[in-house]
């Protein structure tokens, strides 16, 4: 079980963006992924599609991107690789 990030990109705005998720579905991976962004400063009320395969947060921003790249706890990784997990984790819940 990890927590990944996928490689930042630019918004339109100019902002950058980047997705933080764990490879693992099940509460124990959540509970994981939630104490990771917690600690990246984000809400546990923000998690999107919670207890599905998709279950991520969005991390906005210079300042929360570059705490995530410095986090020993997240592995990064490309988008690729985000689209495999997803499908893993799709398959692993029966969906």
């Amino acid at each position: 079980m990890a927590v990944v990030m996928d490689r930042p990109r630019i918004l339109p705005d100019g902002r950058r963006s980047a997705h933080l998720l764990s490879t693992d579905p099940g509460m124990e991976a959540a509970l994981e992924l939630i104490a990771v962004a917690v600690s990246l400063g984000c809400s546990p009320y923000c998690c999107q599609y919670p207890g599905q395969a998709k279950e991520h947060f969005d991390l906005i921003g210079d300042l929360r991107i570059q705490a995530a790249l410095r986090h020993p706890a997240i592995v990064i990784v490309s988008r690729r690789e985000v689209a495999l997990i997803l499908r893993s984790k799709k398959m692993l819940l029966g969906g």
